[in-house]
């Protein structure tokens, strides 16, 4: 799990640098922009073991009538 957590947060250095070219021009607004969402709790993954396929087929019915 630790390694998962690891991939996902360099990509989302990756994700956000990116982003950040593309809408700033000046580095300082870049090293802001990604300090402000790089953050190690955006990677974190929780398991739902919630089911909706009862719900998830109600609205399929639904939208197919």
């Amino acid at each position: 799990m630790d390694i998962l957590k690891d991939i996902i947060y360099s990509q989302n250095k990756e994700l956000l640098t990116r982003m950040a070219n593309d809408l700033y021009i000046d580095n300082d607004q870049k090293e802001e922009f990604i300090q402000k969402y790089h953050k190690l709790n955006y990677c974190i993954i929780t398991v739902s073991k919630k089911d909706n396929t009862k719900r998830n087929l109600k609205n399929i019915l639904h939208c197919v009538k």
